[in-house]
């Protein structure tokens, strides 16, 4: 097996093979809820269907461009929309995410000692 050499000790380790996909996993949640609150928004504001459609045609390339880019710097929107509560939150769902990963790598290495009857 390779050496892990990128720094940081067992922190570092562990950021790397899990933390990532925690960060995407709220970068991707965070555009999904940009993408929602402007389709809400539009629609509540539309005068007819008509305006609706026409207005989601226009803006919706637009809209989702600004969105991809405003999810890839969720923590600013986090903090923008909801202050220092949003470290609670994002400290809360690391370590949710955490014990899930664990709970599954262990699930996963019981299978494998079957399997290999050890």
């Amino acid at each position: 097996m390779g050496r892990d050499d990128g720094g940081g000790g067992a922190t570092g380790r562990i950021w790397r093979k899990h933390g990532r996909g925690f960060y995407a996993l709220l970068a991707v949640g965070t555009f999904i809820y940009l993408e929602v609150t402007a389709f809400l928004s539009s629609a509540a504001s539309a005068q007819s269907v008509q305006g609706f459609m026409a207005s989601e045609l226009t803006t919706f390339m637009i809209e989702s461009v600004v969105n991809t880019v405003s999810a890839s710097f969720w923590p600013v929107v986090w903090y923008m929309r909801m202050g220092t509560s949003a470290v609670y939150w994002v400290l809360g769902g690391y370590l949710l995410w955490a014990l899930l990963i664990a709970i599954v790598l262990n699930r996963r290495e019981k299978e494998l000692r079957k399997e290999l009857d050890l």
